[in-house]
């Protein structure tokens, strides 16, 4: 395994944000509030997206069905990407390596629960690359190919939504959060100039047509996983060693 070591300035970065961490508990609870809930995240980029896949039904408009498919493509190959090099990279997080300078939030009875069952459950695990950052980026960035103000209002979205909190909280470096930003772009190019998977697009547009129900219910359980954050093809592997004995 690869031991990377962050930059003065990333620790920087973490330091500026985290400073204003456990001032105000509007702040903090706003922040864990995203950090932990990806109804108030994930979900919603998501809904972004199958708001894009509707509008191309209702209008005829073929390329966002088009886009959203190919969305789908950039998410598989971005968080694939992600967790090669998360299983490949060792780098603890902010508040592991600089834990005597990171501020904890002010917390509530409504509030604990989040802390401790949030990100910060597992602060040992890899930072780097972000993966929530990256999957948020690839929904903008594919929002944005297909309508530059819906594809800015996501963006703005994942900054304040995604990025900041995970600074505020010390959970991310600022190089974390940006190569998860670079790798959603580069896959969301690929896929998009990629042929084969135009081709594909096309096929899988015939299926849905010719089987508009199964459609709907897989289409609805894939964005419902989606959304959240894929915590269940995560936890299969334990589960079912836990199934076996093991």
């Amino acid at each position: 395994m690869i031991h990377l070591s962050h930059i003065p300035l990333d620790n920087s970065i973490v330091l500026f944000f985290n400073h204003y961490c456990g001032k105000s508990r509007l702040l903090d609870t706003l922040g864990l509030v995203f950090l932990s809930v990806d109804a108030l995240r994930t979900a919603i980029l998501v809904a972004f997206v199958m708001g894009m896949w509707e509008y191309g039904r209702v209008k005829k408009d073929i390329s966002a069905n088009k886009k959203v498919i190919a969305i789908l493509f950039s998410i598989g190959l971005t968080l694939g990407i992600i967790e090669i090099l998360n299983a490949l990279i060792d780098s603890p997080r902010p508040i592991v390596t600089m834990e005597s300078l990171i501020n904890s939030p002010l917390t509530s009875s409504d509030t604990n629960e989040l802390w401790r069952s949030g990100w910060v459950r597992n602060p040992k695990h890899g930072s780097f690359p972000s993966d929530t950052v990256a999957l948020l980026a690839t929904l903008a960035f594919g929002l944005f190919s297909w309508n530059k103000s819906v594809g800015v209002i996501a963006f703005l979205f994942v900054l304040f939504a995604g990025v900041l909190p995970r600074l505020y909280f010390g959970l991310h470096y600022p190089s974390d959060m940006f190569l998860g930003i670079l790798i959603a772009g580069v896959s969301t190019l690929l896929i998009d100039k990629i042929k084969f998977f135009d081709g594909i697009n096309k096929k899988i547009l015939r299926v849905i047509e010719k089987y508009p129900y199964i459609y709907g219910v897989l289409g609805f359980y894939l964005f419902y996983i989606i959304a959240d954050k894929f915590i269940l093809l995560r936890k299969l592997p334990v589960w079912v060693k836990a199934m076996m004995g093991n």
